[in-house]
């Protein structure tokens, strides 16, 4: 996302030029996964700024040309006239301590599924959640803050427990070493737990 005024309209004018992120994070792999398509690997000039909010502030204030932020941050974005150059998504991963016992791990994805079948029933009753949050309305109420409708919808995309197969982690795998962002000697087996079964598909003849 760059500012209204900003002379890029779209990701290959971005070589050589800050983009605020958040290092090891998602803003940060999508980054390059969008970026790499348009901009020489070496012309690639990622910035950490951290938090969604000083990503954003950066990008407003022009001391990064471009951030990378999720919702609602682009929403608020585009309403003050903000320009998207491109878009990408990712697949979140549930995280949970060596000690937590499987029944806990277990309920806790159980509450998100339920959430999840909640949310995408009738997406706009919660993303007050989203305005709502203090770091955000923050910044939001300066621009005149944003409200439920002005959402895209289809950019909210919440799904269930999703198999990651074998293929998707080693192309994973080889991406990131390829980028310096993980070490050769780490093993895809000891990265990756999938605790969703594989999808059987029925063989018919």
């Amino acid at each position: 996302m760059v500012r209204p005024d900003s002379p890029h309209n779209y990701p290959g004018t971005l070589g050589n030029r800050p983009v605020a992120v958040s290092f090891h994070a998602a803003a940060h792999y999508v980054s390059l996964r969008l970026l790499e398509g348009y901009v020489p690997n070496e012309k690639i000039n990622l910035v950490s700024y951290g938090s969604p909010r000083r990503r954003f502030e950066a990008m407003m204030s022009g001391e990064a040309d471009a951030c990378v932020v999720m919702e609602p941050w682009i929403s608020l974005g585009e309403k003050i006239g903000c320009k998207s150059l491109a878009e990408g998504h990712y697949l979140g991963a549930e995280n949970a301590s060596d000690d937590m016992d499987a029944e806990t791990f277990a309920a806790i994805n159980r509450a998100v599924a339920r959430a999840i079948d909640r949310f995408n029933a009738d997406k706009r009753k919660y993303l007050h959640y989203m305005i709502d949050a203090p770091d955000f309305a923050a910044v939001a109420a300066k621009y005149g803050g944003i409200t439920p409708e002005d959402f895209h919808l289809p950019r909210l995309r919440y799904t269930k427990d999703t198999y990651y197969s074998q293929e998707i982690v080693e192309d994973t795998y080889n991406w990131m070493v390829r980028w310096g962002l993980l070490s050769e000697s780490a093993c895809t087996a000891n990265l990756v737990e999938n605790r969703v079964a594989a999808p059987v598909h029925a063989h018919v003849e």
